[in-house]
């Protein structure tokens, strides 16, 4: 997929002060993404073509341990049904420019009783430890907690299917696209299968990942650089083994002719 310029949804977020534990409790605003793309992949391979393809291999899907396979007369393939079932594909980036939460130590001199950092006044501490069984000899340190800033960026491109959960976006096919989209699903009627995802809720959750040890937040950008929805046909033989009544839903995409789960 070409990378678009077009920018295509955008979440931003300035705060100017955020406790770290309420962090997990706040929520990015969301705004109304603009239309996405619509891709409904063309058939390239017929009905004819993927009964064959189940008849030659339907033992197969029944196999145990992996070569344990049916006689080929056990298993009976009672029906091949095409749909269209729905992938959301999106690139999108996240910016998070943040204080952390830091813990330092620092080794002072052994006759030191204060320490004045930024006016602070700091009481050493004597320390003891030992290395493989050896004490070692003491000394004094003090602690102090500081904040460092941090910038964190991220690019990702996700491919989720229809449930919400996310697939490999290699291991979909990859075919012409149908020149009237909109045209096709609504003549497919309830073969064109929902998309039950909300696409910014499940992009955050997967993407805007925040540490632990927040501070504060200084910004915080999520934005959508590419959404687009593809359709891609695929069969479903319905196969059943006669002599357990085990049923199995084998899909088969119907633009490669081979087995597509995803």
């Amino acid at each position: 997929m070409e990378r678009s310029n077009e920018i295509i949804g955008t979440q931003k977020i300035d705060d100017d002060i955020l406790v770290a534990s309420t962090l997990a409790e706040e929520e990015i605003n969301e705004e109304e993404p603009p239309k996405r793309k619509l891709i409904v992949h063309k058939i390239a391979v017929d009905l004819e073509a993927v009964r064959n393809v189940i008849e030659k291999d339907k033992t197969r899907f029944f196999a145990k341990l992996g070569f344990l396979k049916p006689r080929h007369e056990e298993i009976e393939c009672e029906s091949v049904l095409l749909f269209y079932e729905p992938f959301l594909i999106a690139k999108a980036n996240y910016f998070l420019d943040y204080y952390e939460n830091k813990t330092y130590r620092t080794t002072v001199g052994d006759n030191a009783t204060e320490v004045v950092v930024f006016g602070q006044t700091l009481k050493p501490e004597v320390m003891s430890e030992r290395v493989k069984g050896v004490r070692k000899r003491s000394h004094k340190e003090i602690v102090f907690d500081a904040q460092e800033r941090v910038i964190h960026k991220a690019i990702e491109q996700i491919a989720l299917n229809r449930t919400g959960r996310e697939i490999d976006p290699t291991k979909l096919p990859s075919a012409p696209a149908e020149p009237e989209p909109e045209k096709v699903l609504k003549e497919c009627g309830e073969k064109a299968r929902k998309l039950g995802v909300s696409l910014f809720n499940t992009l955050e959750d997967i993407i805007c990942k925040r540490p632990p040890n927040i501070g504060r937040i200084v910004e915080e950008v999520f934005e959508v650089t590419e959404h687009a929805v593809v359709y891609t046909p695929i069969y479903e033989a319905r196969c059943r083994h006669l002599k357990t009544g085990e049923i199995k839903i084998i899909p088969i995409s119907g633009v490669t002719g081979k087995m597509l789960s995803l």
